[in-house]
């Protein structure tokens, strides 16, 4: 086992000899602990033809291992206080789970048993991976607004793995079977590919024995190389959508680089605050002038994922207000976006960007799962959560005229990709 430093009532972090990477952080307030094990594979690892291998595995990992029968893990967790659950992301697959502080060593039981001998047998993959096929027709097929998503991720993205649906395509997940997902489980998860967070009332020296007590006879495994996701770039990709029950609207998406891409620290802060600026809350460029000052659009939203590998976007949701067509509001947008360009944003605009993002994160260093997620996330796409210690200080640090320089840089035409959404009024239309 190693440790590592770590600076005074800050993150603590330790590995064991098998490459499995532990960080707890210590938050006393209430007799509860957040425990996350964090596999670092997720939808855009997939191979052509195999999306929705990592979500549908979420749903399996759990149904049977040497010490536990199917459905065993959550009643067990359950009865112990727990709210078991799993989810899915792009670079990530994680199994989190916050009980009493007292239980602890029973989930980490369950998890090591789950990581060295789970069983992928093939009736709970079956009655899984229909479990899967239903969500998917709820969540995605019977929303007109998700599936316009999932064809703007594709456009968006292209043959890269961020274009790949967590939930997998529809023929993928027809013709998925047991052994394809054996072979995704025997492939990855493994404890040098992992990362084990925990948050919560727990002891260093505590969990240093419990982790190698359950974790430190599981062998490591070679892993396969995997290449970073790109994005296309060099021309403005569009595309139009009819569908019946879509919002008459935009979707607009700029290539911006990732917190692991960003060529600085600086950088990758600006990047983060950008879309505070320009679309977010009342105040905000776009908003004051396209939904306050000139309503052309009903609403407006926005979305960055900085913890990615590879590439991130910075995505455009824009509902049209009546008699608007999307190209009219998609060329509006983009002028606006090209005024936003040319100068820095104002000193009040970048402070109450700052404010938001810094009162988000305190809000949520307010609860423990929050906590663990954050560093499980970090881990995931190769960043060090250590760095999760400097983070206001990082915030603080960036001056408008980096935001200016970012958007220069990246709100171009060559990094876009515009979905045109159009509401079909019937089937035969």
């Amino acid at each position: 086992m190693t440790e590592h430093p770590s600076p005074p009532d800050g993150l603590h972090t330790f590995t064991l000899d098998n490459g499995l990477r532990i960080y707890l952080r210590e938050d006393h307030r209430a007799p509860l602990v957040s425990v996350q094990l964090c596999y670092h594979v997720g939808a855009s690892y997939e191979p052509e033809g195999h999306t929705g291998l990592s979500h549908a595995l979420e749903h399996l990992l759990f149904e049977g291992s040497s010490k536990l029968a199917p459905g065993q893990y959550s009643t067990l967790m359950t009865r112990l206080g727990g709210d078991p659950n799993a989810f899915t992301l792009a670079d990530a697959t994680v199994f989190p789970l916050t009980l009493p502080a007292s239980r602890l060593e029973v989930a980490l039981e369950a998890m090591a048993d789950v990581m060295a001998s789970a069983t992928l047998s093939d009736t709970p993959f079956a009655r899984e991976l229909a479990v899967v096929m239903a969500e998917r027709r709820d969540d995605v097929d019977n929303r007109p607004l998700a599936l316009a998503q999932e064809h703007h991720q594709l456009l968006a993205y292209g043959n890269s793995g961020y274009g790949t649906p967590v939930i997998g395509h529809k023929t993928d997940l027809a013709h998925m079977t047991a052994a394809a997902a054996r072979t995704w489980y025997q492939t990855w998860y493994h404890p040098n590919n992992a990362t084990l967070a925990v948050a919560g009332d727990m002891a260093l020296p505590r969990l240093q024995k419990l982790v190698a007590r359950h974790f430190a006879a599981i062998p490591a495994h070679r892993l396969p190389v995997q290449p970073i996701p790109t994005s296309p770039m060099g021309v403005r990709r569009n595309q139009t959508l009819r569908l019946q029950g879509l919002y008459t609207g935009v979707i607009i998406s700029f290539s911006l680089p990732s917190q692991c891409t960003a060529s600085s620290v600086a950088q990758a802060y600006a990047l983060r605050l950008l879309p505070e600026i320009l679309a977010d809350g009342t105040a905000s460029t776009l908003q004051r002038r396209l939904v306050l000052d000139d309503p052309i659009l009903q609403g407006l939203r926005s979305t960055y994922e900085p913890w990615q590998r590879g590439d991130s976007l910075l995505t455009l949701y824009a509902f049209c207000s009546p008699q608007v067509t999307p190209e009219v509001a998609a060329e509006r947008l983009l002028q606006e976006i090209e005024a936003f360009r040319q100068s820095a944003p104002t000193k009040p605009d970048l402070q109450r960007a700052k404010a938001r993002l810094l009162a988000r994160q305190l809000y949520e260093r307010d609860d423990i799962a929050q906590q663990a997620q954050a560093i499980g996330k970090q881990a995931a796409c190769g960043l060090d959560p250590i760095a999760l210690e400097d983070e206001r200080q990082a915030i603080e640090a960036v001056t408008a005229e980096q935001v200016g320089q970012a958007a220069l840089d990246f709100l171009i035409e060559s990094r876009v990709a515009i979905t045109f959404m159009h509401h079909k009024e019937s089937v035969d239309e």
